[in-house]
């Protein structure tokens, strides 16, 4: 799940009077296919302004997968923007998967620093997917939600530059560092008709490294990894790639004349083979928090929506 919510949504920003303060309004929808097969989706929403943010993402399976691995997550992150970044001071992810309902609420400091978590987990999750203690000093934002919205919020160039991005997050067991490299040069993605979105696009690969919050396997988990690592040893032996261990890679476009990206397509590995994802419906509505007058006395405002629906498609 980490490697899918690093990859959605957008912010949609403009450049006005200094005093002109402009909230976002997102609203975008993923879904995901296997052999052509609808098996979940991902309905995203933003609210982001120059001072804070509200960011929310709901997954759930769909279609013939839920006869295999029913289940549903929700996150939400409110917080702040500073020169750095989002700065996170509520973090809720709760759901139901293989039958059982968890929950996870992280509380931070104005710093970003983690004060309080709470986790309602099943108790064989407990015991099955044990991990180091994160040090002090590493439990700190941004969480998986607003990584999202860092990520978004980097312009094009900076995305496409010659040196990788990376990142960091924090998500109350566990420390990742996400390293994402763009191409400097558009590909064209052809016509879907499971999204509206086609035509030159950037692509974008990015991989995961664990900074602190290790595993703790158990003796049966143990043998299980290991057999994992012999066979995948074998096909790279014979030439062959583990489909799981293909890295995932991301296209994405860009909105506003390139000041603010979007990821329009995917592809990820899973345990069932490759997935591909695809933006199926794009909302973008700016709403002035503050009106300001202009030179002929005249109110300013200002609203852009597009609007974007797969479902009217063949």
């Amino acid at each position: 799940m980490r490697t899918l919510f690093a990859g959605l949504l957008l912010m949609f920003g403009s450049a006005l009077a200094p005093a002109f303060a402009v909230a976002d309004s997102i609203e975008a929808s993923y879904k995901f296919y296997w052999n052509g097969f609808l098996v979940s989706q991902a309905d995203t929403s933003a609210t982001i302004s120059p001072e804070s943010y509200d960011f929310a993402l709901d997954f759930r399976m769909r279609g013939m997968a839920k006869l295999f691995a029913n289940g549903r997550s929700k996150a939400r992150v409110t917080g702040r923007m500073n020169g750095n970044g989002p700065v996170p001071a509520l973090y809720e992810n709760s759901g139901r998967w293989d039958g059982k309902d968890y929950a996870q609420t992280m509380t931070f400091s104005t710093d970003g620093a983690l004060v309080d978590q709470k986790l309602d987990w099943p108790e064989k999750w407990l015991e099955e997917f044990k991990r180091e203690p994160v040090p002090a000093d590493l439990q700190v934002g941004p969480d998986p939600a607003s990584l999202v919205i860092q990520l978004i919020s980097t312009p094009l160039g900076r995305a496409t530059a010659s040196d990788p991005m990376v990142v960091r997050s924090f998500d109350g067991d566990s420390v990742f560092d996400w390293d994402i490299t763009c191409q400097p040069e558009p590909v064209v993605l052809e016509e879907s008709g499971k999204s509206p979105f086609s035509g030159e696009a950037y692509e974008c690969s990015f991989g995961g490294k664990l900074v602190a919050g290790e595993r703790i396997l158990t003796e049966k988990q143990q043998k299980k990894a290991e057999k994992r690592r012999r066979k995948a040893e074998k096909k790279r032996a014979k030439g062959k790639k583990d489909e799981e261990e293909k890295p995932p890679k991301i296209w994405i476009q860009a909105f506003e004349d390139g000041a603010y990206i979007l990821p329009v397509r995917a592809e990820m590995s899973t345990g069932m083979g490759r997935v591909v994802m695809y933006l199926s419906s794009l909302e973008l509505d700016r709403k002035p928090e503050t009106v300001v007058a202009s030179s002929t006395g005249k109110s300013m405002t200002g609203q852009v929506q597009a609007t974007a629906d797969a479902e009217s498609l063949r």
